[in-house]
Order: C-alpha cells, then structure tokens, then sequence
C-alpha cells in the first residue's frame, strides 16, 4: 500500500503512524493500538474527514452499516475491529494488511508484464467470489437475511499480500458513502468504470448481482491487463457500459480458456437477471 511519511500522532488509543490512503470520505493511517498490560496491535484507522461529522444524516447511514460490516467475520473480508469517536472525529479500526491494492496490481500488469498467469487471476477471483458469497448471506441472530451488498467493488478496495491472499475492504461503508459522492463533482471518478448499469441509471434496490457486474469488469481487466470501460473522462466511460460492448477475454489473451470468456461474460450481462445469482 502507498503510504505519506508523516509525524506520529497520539489519537486516543491509538499511535498513528503514515497515511496509507485518502478518498472523499476519509484518510486511513496505520496506526498502533495500546491496550493495558503492554497489549498492542496494528491496525488500519480510517478517520471521517472533518465535514462530514456535521452532516448528521450521513453519520447515521454511516454508523447503521458499519455495525452491519463488522458481523462479517470471512478470511477474505478486513475485519472492523471499532467504530468509535475522538472529540468530534468519527473513526474505524480495523484489520491492518500488509500488501497492495488490485488496481497496482493491474497498472504494473498494463505497463510491464502483461496478463497475470491463469491461476493467479482464477485464484484472486475465487477467493473474492467466497467473500462476497458469504456477505450477500449473511443472515442476523434470528435468521433473517441482512441483505449486505458491497457496492464499490472495485480495485482500489480489493488488497493482496505478498502470499496471494486476498482481502475485501470498506464492506457496508460504501452505501453510507453513496448519497455524499453524488453531491460531490468528480468524487466518483474512476469507480463509473466498475458499477453495473442499474447502479448508473440511479436504482435504490442494488442487489448482489450489482457485485457480481464488478467482478466481472475486475474479472476481464486482470485476464487481459487491458481497461474494459475505463476512458479518458467518465462521459467516454458510462457510454462505453451502456452500450455494453463486449469481448472475451481471450480476444486479448490468448491463454484464458472458453470456460472463463462464458463466465466473464455471464456475470457482465446487463440484465441482472441475466447474471449469476
């Protein structure tokens, strides 16, 4: 993960360290936690930027789906460990992970090495397939469905570590963030290029099949280390995922076999009931 050398800062619990990242929502820095009797632990701190605490619609969204997050408890999901608040500053804690993100993965893949090998792409996809099989499943104490759908499945928010393992990031944190970014000029640049049609076109019931869009995009660009919607402006690119033009995979890579052009394919339907579900 890209990380800004910064001065270490005290943050109630916690000894923050570098900044990992930035969006329009939040900065995450890795931090230590204190705990007594010399207990410590590294942790991602995601910390709300300043604005948004006084929006109060927006923390309370925010708030409902990040304790819907952390009853996920999957190998491939980031574990939330705490979401708290520092005087007026809102913020989460959780699982620390020691890699890089899918999209550098992609961007040296583009630039120098061409497609990863079969198995390495198969084996990052199942493995965020089993994630999210597990969240869209997910059902409460007493049984009854909770509905999770990530909504920003993307590259930034998918991190590897040097063993291969993969881990989604920002469960339930991404439709709390929704309704903020579309009052935001170019907050959403570059995640066009990974929502599905029904989410562009503004539908309020996304379902997993809105996951599984990305997947697919995500799916396309690792087997062929090409952008499959992605342009030089996001007019170019919502034109380019309403029309839906595409091709398999193995017009590009000549290695993917047909079995994983169909389920490419299948899974970047624009009719969601088209998809896998």
């Amino acid at each position: 993960m890209g990380a800004d050398v910064a001065e270490e800062e005290q943050f109630g619990p916690y000894l923050v360290y570098e900044r990992l990242g930035v969006g329009g929502m939040a900065t995450v820095h890795r931090a230590l936690e204190r705990g007594i009797e010399g207990f410590e632990r590294m942790v991602a701190l995601k910390r709300l930027l300043p604005h948004l605490a006084e929006d109060a619609s927006f923390i309370k969204s925010f708030v409902r789906e990040a304790k819907l997050a952390s009853l996920l408890n999957h190998v491939n999901i980031v574990q939330i460990f705490e979401l708290g608040r520092v005087g007026t500053e809102y913020f989460i804690s959780m699982e620390y992970i020691d890699g890089r993100d899918v999209r550098r993965v992609l961007r040296h893949a583009r630039r120098v090495t061409g497609p990863p090998a079969i198995h390495v792409t198969v084996g990052l996809l199942l493995q965020l397939c089993d994630a999210l099989d597990y969240a869209h499943a997910k059902c409460d104490d007493e049984g009854h469905p909770l509905r999770l759908v990530h909504r920003d499945i993307s590259p930034s928010n998918l991190l590897v570590t040097s063993a291969g393992h993969l881990k989604v990031i920002d469960f339930g944190i991404a439709k709390a963030q929704s309704s903020q970014l579309r009052t935001q000029t170019g907050r959403v640049k570059g995640k066009l290029a990974y929502m599905a049609p029904e989410a562009i076109s503004g539908s309020k019931d996304l379902d997993a099949r809105s996951d599984l869009w990305a997947v697919g995009v995500i799916a396309h660009e690792l087997l062929t280390a090409r952008p499959l919607f992605a342009s030089r402006n996001e007019y170019q690119t919502l034109l380019k995922v309403q029309r839906g033009d595409l091709l398999a995979p193995s017009t590009f890579n000549q290695a993917c076999p047909p079995e994983l052009d169909t389920i490419v394919l299948k899974a970047l339907s624009r009719d969601p009931d088209q998809r896998y579900s």
